[in-house]
């Protein structure tokens, strides 16, 4: 059964203008991917298959093509929110901006897309090269970003990340850099029922769930370095989050 958390949880960032899909789009940010389909509009794919010719067995000199692989051009706008500083307030949209105005290979980054409530459905994953173009609102207090990802080199299919029966997804975990008896904020969905998480393999004593989306970890003792973080409910244990302890 499908894990449909993901799309019950995509929610546009208070102050945009986003039209609901039943689409998923997640970019590499930090490390870790990051839903961003709250804010995005006019969500597109465009898949162009990789064509190598060859010729049909038994019918000499007849010509066929087999497709082995697919380039895909995503596009989508984006309206830029700003906090009361006048600050872009997405993380995520900011990224995004920087990279579309850097040269390679900062100008690329990874992204996901799959279905939002069918997890038996196509998913991918790859690396894109981000460019935008600044739309036309006729408002004076809005800026929308016209976005176009083109896939760069192999792009990947993937278990879709909804397929799950349940067990928690983790999204990120901050701040980097903690240190035994420190606390870190787990972010990820299925988390109100975990019963046990650990840190490079040390059980976490000291936990507290916030909500559905929220986890607080103490740092135990002997953590250091690389940690990978995984979180366990009754369904099962999540995939492991790479996290760089002090």
């Amino acid at each position: 059964m499908s894990d449909h958390t993901l799309y019950d949880t995509t929610v546009p960032t208070a102050g945009a203008v986003a039209l609901a899909h039943e689409s998923i789009l997640r970019a590499k940010i930090g490390g870790v991917f990051v839903n961003i389909t709250g804010d995005v509009n006019n969500l597109l794919d465009t898949p162009t298959g990789v064509t190598v010719s060859r010729e049909v067995y038994g019918t000499k000199g007849q010509q066929s093509s087999d497709d082995i692989a697919y380039n895909h051009v995503i596009t989508f706008t984006a309206e830029g929110v700003r906090d009361n500083l006048g600050n872009i307030a997405q993380p995520w949209l900011v990224e995004l901006i920087r990279a579309a105005t850097s040269k390679s290979p900062a100008n690329k980054l990874d992204f996901q897309m799959f279905d939002a409530l069918d997890g038996s459905l196509p998913a991918f994953e790859g690396t894109f090269k981000v460019a935008y173009v600044l739309g036309n609102t006729g408002f004076a207090d809005k800026r929308i970003y016209n976005f176009t990802l083109t896939s760069d080199g192999v792009v990947d299919d993937i278990v879709s990340p909804i397929a799950g029966g349940g067990e928690p997804i983790l999204e990120s975990a901050l701040p980097a850099g903690a240190a035994p008896g420190d606390q870190i904020v787990v972010k990820g969905y299925n988390l109100t029922g975990t019963t046990g998480a650990t840190i490079m393999a040390v059980p976490v004593e000291e936990f507290i769930v916030v909500d559905d989306n929220t986890l607080v970890l103490v740092v135990p003792a002997t953590v250091t370095g690389s940690s990978p973080i995984i979180v366990t409910n009754a369904t099962g244990a999540s995939t492991a989050l790479p996290y760089m302890a002090a």
